[in-house]
């Protein structure tokens, strides 16, 4: 009762007042400046240019998706401390209702992250009041958060009405929005989008591929340049009719017999030149903009596969502090909602790294190995088991 009365205090007080404040950003002139704290509808707009992008596919939406593919490709587990499991079954139970797809509801968020720099979930209560009903995501782009000068953000306002511009939004309270943040600029208010940072690099390679289409249908067939007449005896008006009439029917199977004054000269015979290099290059820039090894992109052909172990290996850390990231921003603001004590139930990702699983393991058996007349003195088989992710021994006496 102590406790629970000293979170309940420690919860109602106010936060102290810092005594810095926020700075404005640049203008939208320049496309390298970031967004001021004062623009009302610019970083919406670009949010929507974003999706919309991000809904055609390609090579940079399966690069964003990637993360979320990779954060929860190898599943997550809640843990709680000795004594709480009847709150972890708790926990357990509302995940299993039919309508809260807990997967579904980290995959969106962790794509809204990275994609708008922002996901927004609204956690529904139960009609009591008394609990956490489910959870429901939301466009990034019809959102705004309200701060005060300092910085402390005061409400959530979404606008439900994008093509009004006269629309005031719904107000809505702090503690009924889940915001989920992984990159954030130093002083910002929003998230960070990897789709903003990379946006640059992507529509220099956009441009490229439109300018080796173009090429590729301009050169890419040989073309024939037909030379008719001499200096004795100069083609006519109708001469040159008779070889265009004569041009329209050429095929594929066509072959030529002229006299001598007619000769037939091959061009762009050679095609485009080095369109590979200039392909290459751009994905490699767009795939280290976006944070994600090349070999994602189908690049990585003439490395070795020691330099392509550590790109993955690389990636597969960044995967590592944004499921941290995750699991502790949902175990706060919707496993301790869920339970009422806060800390005492959290979510917990597996490692998305099997060389780490291997680490361990390989530690874990040389220190039991140590000790060969007690291996159970430094490391004790049931705390291996746990660490492992094994089930404990139902047969093992206590």
């Amino acid at each position: 009762m102590i406790k629970r009365l000293t979170r309940l205090f420690a919860k109602s007080a106010p936060a102290p007042a810092p005594q810095t404040r926020i700075v404005g950003g640049g203008s939208d002139d320049n496309p390298y400046a970031r967004l001021g704290w004062d623009d009302k509808t610019a970083r919406r707009q670009k949010i929507q240019r974003w999706m919309t992008k991000y809904r055609r596919g390609g090579p940079y939406a399966d690069a964003i998706d990637a993360y979320w593919l990779f954060a929860l490709s190898h599943g997550w587990k809640l843990a709680c401390e000795n004594g709480n499991e009847a709150l972890k079954d708790r926990v357990q139970a509302w995940i299993d209702q039919p309508h809260v797809d807990l997967d579904e509801i980290l995959k969106q968020a962790i794509l809204s992250a990275k994609l708008a720099g922002d996901a927004y979930q609204e956690i529904i209560p139960t009609r009591a009041g008394d609990g956490v009903w489910g959870v429901v995501t939301r466009d990034p782009s019809s959102f705004r958060k309200e701060y005060d000068a300092y910085g402390r953000i005061t409400g959530y306002r979404q606008f439900a009405d994008p093509e009004n511009p006269a629309d005031p939004g719904i107000l809505i309270a702090p503690d009924r929005i889940l915001n989920l943040v992984l990159d954030q600029a130093p002083g910002d208010i929003y998230g960070l989008s990897v789709w903003e940072r990379a946006e640059d690099d992507i529509e220099r390679d956009c441009d490229i591929i439109e300018s080796t289409t173009k090429a590729i249908h301009r050169h890419g067939t040989p073309k024939q340049q037909w030379a008719v007449g001499n200096d004795d005896r100069p083609a006519t008006d109708a001469d040159l009719r008779a070889i265009e009439k004569e041009i329209k029917t050429i095929s594929a199977k066509t072959d030529f017999a002229t006299s001598h004054d007619v000769a037939i000269h091959m061009l762009d015979t050679g095609g485009v030149a080095n369109v590979d290099t200039y392909s290459n290059v751009s994905l490699q820039r767009v795939a280290c903009a976006l944070g994600v090894p090349e070999e994602m992109l189908g690049l990585g052909r003439g490395s070795t596969e020691a330099t392509a172990n550590v790109r993955m290996s690389t990636f597969l850390d960044k995967i590592s502090t944004i499921q941290e990231v995750v699991a502790r921003t949902y175990s706060r603001a919707l496993i301790d909602r869920i339970t009422g004590v806060p800390g005492a139930v959290w979510l917990e990702f597996n490692d998305v790294n099997p060389d780490d699983e291997a680490k361990v393991a390989d530690w874990i058996a040389k220190v039991r190995q140590s000790n060969p007349l007690d291996p159970d003195a430094i490391v004790p088989a049931a705390w291996a088991r746990e660490r492992l992710g094994i089930p404990p021994d139902e047969q093992e006496e206590p």
